[in-house]
């Protein structure tokens, strides 16, 4: 830069930052309770996927939401999931995000680990875990632990 040339910043071309900025979803608590209390839209699930990669079926399954659940909210006037369904999808989406964060953003890394079973875990897969509150809640502390490397 030179003297009298005015300063241009350079255009912010980054990604948000985490797959719950990139989904609208808010990281703090009570942002995230009022919203799971509205119902999420059931296009949250597609853009979900098209974030992820991983199919919709296969999110649904995970998070424990039927075919026919997801199916008939997508044909539906009211296209909101229940408060519980949209908490189950809240807490998957935040324990993905997690584990995004753990291996750097790459998501078959993160996946893969999400299917492996985790002695930490009593050898359960952390996927399994994703479709209660608690369980998700047990994987997020546990990729804490891993990024801290306190793991016992």
């Amino acid at each position: 830069m030179t003297i009298g040339t005015a300063y241009k910043p350079k255009a912010n071309t980054t990604k948000p930052a985490g797959l719950l900025a990139a989904l609208s979803l808010p990281k703090q608590p009570i942002d995230a309770h009022l919203k799971i209390l509205a119902g999420f839209s059931s296009d949250i699930v597609t853009r979900l996927s098209k974030e992820t990669q991983i199919d919709e079926m296969t999110i649904c399954q995970w998070v424990g939401i039927s075919r026919a659940t997801y199916h008939r909210k997508n044909k539906e006037d009211k296209k909101s999931f229940s408060v519980e369904q949209s908490g189950k999808l809240y807490m998957f989406a935040k324990a993905l995000d997690s584990a995004l964060q753990l291996f750097n953003g790459d998501m078959p890394a993160a996946v893969q680990w999400l299917k492996s079973p985790a002695r930490a875990l009593g050898g359960e897969r952390p996927l399994n875990m994703l479709s209660t509150p608690t369980g998700a809640e047990a994987v997020i502390d546990l990729i804490g632990r891993i990024e801290h490397g306190v793991i016992s």
